[in-house]
């Protein structure tokens, strides 16, 4: 399946590089649409985020436009083998350096929870987690890359999961966002896999199911 998608996500950068593929850039405008309205909607005090890949749904526009408007943007940068630790972001999101696997990452950068705690807004607001994902299923499992960065950090038994953390656990609001003809009918999930409130699309919003109907996972969300 990995490999699959990526094969069409390749065919999507191809397409869009010769100019022939119009209903791509309609889609891209459909998916910022919808992540603008889940902003609005959730007045978050703070918007964790992704610097997109060829081929993935591009936030950047949105997150341009966050950072003018004085909300604080973080984004992930990955050591192999641990959590993610997350950076401000700074625009044009193009100027960031790139770090492993050619990603746009933070020049400065913390373990997820300092710098969780260093942002603005009340203590009880909302941060927002928008979570690549090569593909997700109507429950909120999430096919990520394979190297289990997000797991390790959001999920059941990741970092943001240990006791000590729960007041920051409790404000987050973990979406997944993928391309529509991405999303399955179903997909496997493991006890340490991370599992999202919903899923947002170019062509909808999809709340996903409770986790405990899966028999595994856990979704946190305020």
């Amino acid at each position: 399946m990995r490999a699959d998608i990526r094969t069409r996500r390749a065919a999507r950068v191809r397409e869009n590089a010769s100019g022939t593929d119009s209903e791509a850039a309609v889609q891209q405008d459909a998916l910022s649409t919808r992540v603008r309205a889940r902003v609005d909607t959730l007045d978050p005090a703070a918007v964790v985020a992704y610097a997109s890949l060829p081929g993935e749904p591009s936030l950047d526009e949105v997150l341009e436009d966050l950072i003018t408007a004085g909300v604080p943007v973080l984004l992930p940068v990955t050591l192999k083998g641990e959590p993610l630790r997350l950076g401000p972001a700074t625009a044009p999101l193009d100027a960031l350096p790139r770090g492993t696997w050619d990603i746009r990452e933070p020049a400065t950068h913390l373990p997820i929870a300092e710098a969780l705690v260093g942002i603005a807004g009340l203590p009880t607001s909302p941060i927002l987690v928008l979570a690549p994902g090569l593909a997700f299923d109507a429950a909120g499992a999430r096919l990520g890359n394979g190297g289990g960065f997000y797991d390790r950090t959001f999920g059941p038994h990741g970092v943001m999961a240990e006791p000590h953390h729960a007041h920051l656990r409790e404000r987050l609001v973990i979406e997944g966002v993928c391309w529509d003809d991405e999303v399955q009918e179903s997909l496997p999930v493991e006890p340490w896999d991370l599992v999202v409130s919903a899923v947002l699309t170019d062509a909808r919003v999809l709340d996903a199911a409770p986790a405990a109907s899966r028999g595994s996972g856990e979704t946190y969300h305020s």
